[in-house]
């Protein structure tokens, strides 16, 4: 009996100290968006045009009113967003994406370098950073989820696709 329990043991310290760490982790990123969505605000901020590069009004009032919306706050000359980038452009198919590139360069730069990495997802030009004031994001990139016309989640820097799809699913069918 005591060499069965002696074999158990080891596993079970194995497999305890993963489980230890994932949770300090997912602790740690609901404590940061937490902070991070005491500092934006509730509600969108009124009378908010969001024209992309192609013409085309986005009226995350009326978007959020079907669904959540993801809004990603970007620029290209951010190194974290070339790994986030790629991420929103997949979730362009399954939910409304309207991305905001901060301080990017002219439209004419930008729409380059959209066509180059093969970006899909709508993008408005905050080239003077007015946009991103008024959400008052403090860092690049930021995708915030937007339900109802409420702000109801921000998170910053790098995230998963599978952390992505557990706050789009939260928030669909829980909020």
């Amino acid at each position: 009996m005591t060499t069965q329990n002696n074999e158990a043991n080891p596993w079970h310290r194995r497999a305890v100290k993963p489980l230890l760490y994932l949770v300090l982790m997912f602790t740690l990123v609901l404590a940061l968006d937490w902070y991070r969505n005491q500092q934006v605000p509730e509600r969108l901020p009124e009378h908010q045009q969001l024209i992309d590069l192609l013409g085309q009004e986005h009226n995350l009032q009326s978007l959020s009113q079907q669904g959540p919306v993801l809004v990603y706050f970007w620029a290209t000359w951010c190194p974290i967003c070339q790994l986030t980038s790629p991420i929103i452009n997949n979730f362009n198919d399954k939910y409304p994406v309207v991305s905001i590139a901060l301080r990017s360069g002219n439209n004419q730069k930008l729409q380059q370098y959209i066509a180059a990495k093969g970006y899909e997802f709508p993008v408005v030009n905050d080239q003077d950073g007015h946009l991103t004031a008024q959400w008052q994001v403090g860092a690049t990139p930021t995708i915030a989820v937007v339900e109802n016309g409420q702000i109801v989640s921000v998170t910053s820097g790098v995230t998963t696709s599978w952390g992505l799809h557990a706050r789009l699913w939260f928030y669909q069918y829980f909020n």
